[in-house]
């Protein structure tokens, strides 16, 4: 029983806290935060003796002043609701850099977040007023999403592997393990010269076939270039632009009726017109790349993000099986029961 409970709790943990994380991450922007106030002491001196030549001045003293942080400009207002410079720099330095860049280039958008966020925090606001927060169910929802973080947060932090892992050998194992994940397909550079002819037009479907092989007579007895006919009669204008050229795909992206064609083609061959639902097509391998395997040079940051991830939760769920298995966990089945069963235990069943 111990096991399955701590693969239920490990899978609590993960799951649930993954899923809540960020609940309550906007509670403490709502707070605007106040000022310190400067503290200060005056020292008085009394005394029922009169003063003398001789006496020496008594100084006040005074406790330093605290310095009062200056307040951060508002960017944007909303009656007393206002976001501020600090508050925007937070959420632009938490974006991925592209993501900043396009909002620092696209003003209107950036507008947008910024109405968009005063509307939340005056929504926010408007509930404080009216007590909202301080509803029984409110309360238990944020206290949860608080129990989820600390629980996601803390368990993180106990879990991260070192700084060494994984070392270099145990990354060159892990790339030999997983060779397949790092194949490159074989890719084929397709030209092509498409003649638009649904299939249910019997006369378009002819008078293409019928056109289609006379281009492949003309390219196999080299009376005419692939890329030219392409440019001039291919129905195709993407390809054609490019003198029919496709780029280097792999097969599992061309249709199966092509994939087929393709695969048979030597570099430089022509195939025989290919009838397709939406017209015929004539075919030419250009080139053909093998296919490869990336080398760990190339992939070893994800790899090694990949393994740190793996080993972290692996550890993670480590630390939650011997929390129940350094104490006994009780259950009272009894109550177990009642609660099951709608009541709270003996004294709260209804008879």
């Amino acid at each position: 029983m111990k096991a399955n409970y701590a693969r239920f709790l490990t899978q609590s943990a993960i799951a649930l806290g993954l899923t809540v994380a960020l609940a309550g991450c906007n509670r403490a922007e709502e707070a605007q935060a106040q000022p310190n106030e400067p503290t200060s002491a005056v020292a008085s001196v009394a005394s029922d003796a009169p003063a003398s030549a001789s006496d020496q001045p008594v100084a006040e003293s005074a406790a330093p002043a605290v310095a009062t942080p200056a307040p951060s400009p508002a960017v944007a207002s909303l009656g007393g609701v206002i976001i501020s410079q600090d508050e925007l720099q937070r959420f632009l330095a938490a974006l991925p850099e592209a993501q900043r860049e396009a909002l620092a280039r696209d003003r209107v958008v950036l507008e947008q977040w910024l109405r968009s966020r005063l509307a939340d925090k005056a929504l926010v606001a408007q509930a404080r007023q009216q007590g909202w927060h301080e509803k029984p169910e409110i309360r238990a929802a944020a206290e949860e999403a608080e129990v989820q973080i600390i629980l996601r947060t803390y368990l993180q932090s106990v879990s991260v592997p070192g700084s060494t892992y994984p070392s270099e050998q145990e990354l060159q194992a892990a790339y030999e393990a997983n060779q397949a994940q790092f194949q490159v397909p074989a890719r084929y550079r397709v030209s092509q010269i498409f003649l638009a002819a649904p299939e249910g037009e019997a006369k378009a479907v002819a008078a293409a076939t019928k056109q289609a092989q006379a281009f492949v007579k003309q390219l196999r007895e080299d009376k005419a270039e692939f890329a030219a006919l392409a440019t001039e009669h291919s129905d195709d204008q993407a390809s054609a632009q490019r003198g029919g050229d496709n780029g280097y795909l792999p097969l599992a992206q061309l249709v199966p009726a092509l994939r087929a064609v393709v695969a048979k083609l030597e570099p430089g061959q022509i195939s025989d017109p290919v009838a397709m639902p939406a017209g015929v097509h004539v075919l030419m391998l250009t080139d053909r790349r093998e296919a490869t395997v990336r080398p760990l040079a190339e992939v070893r940051g994800a790899l090694r993000d990949a393994l740190r991830a793996q080993r972290q939760q692996d550890v993670a769920r480590a630390y939650l099986a011997g929390m129940l298995d350094a104490d006994t966990v009780s259950v009272d089945g009894k109550v177990l029961s009642a609660t099951l069963e709608g009541g709270q235990g003996d004294e709260m069943s209804v008879p």
